[in-house]
């Protein structure tokens, strides 16, 4: 009994010191929001060997939004925000992804207006696919 309680405090005690390990923010300019915008670019970056512009775009898709991806000179005429990324992983035993930046800008001013961010100290284990889903419903939630 005394061993089943002892190790109930160690799991709960390792719960608490990792449960800070990852954290999500989300900033949106005042007087911005996503909500009605339709047509979306993400950007690709020529570094990416984990297609996360194609994750982001079947989340926006999936979320009911018209998305393209490519290099800047393939955004069609019609969009209305290009989203770009910053990401980071680090390998043990696998890639893990710690480090997510989606950067919101107009296709006007070129000015970003929204940012969300994942950033983990100790790697998740948990596939790329469910972070990018979680920034992008912060990105869409946020007014």
């Amino acid at each position: 009994m005394k061993s089943i309680i002892a190790r109930t405090l160690v799991v709960l005690g390792l719960a608490i010191m990792l449960g800070g390990c990852a954290s999500y923010s989300a900033q949106m300019d005042r007087g911005r929001s996503l909500a009605k915008i339709q047509r979306f670019f993400v950007l690709s970056n020529t570094n990416d060997n984990h297609a996360l512009d194609r994750q982001i775009a079947e989340q926006l898709k999936a979320r009911g939004r018209e998305v393209e991806t490519g290099p800047l000179t393939m955004m069609p005429d019609n969009t209305q925000v290009i989203i770009a990324f910053q990401d980071h992983w680090t390998w043990d035993f696998g890639d893990h992804l710690v480090f997510l930046q989606l950067s919101v800008r107009d296709t006007r001013s070129e000015q970003s207006f929204a940012t969300v961010t994942f950033s983990a100290k100790i790697p998740l284990h948990e596939e790329a696919s469910v972070t990018v889903a979680r920034l992008v419903d912060q990105l869409l939630d946020k007014k």
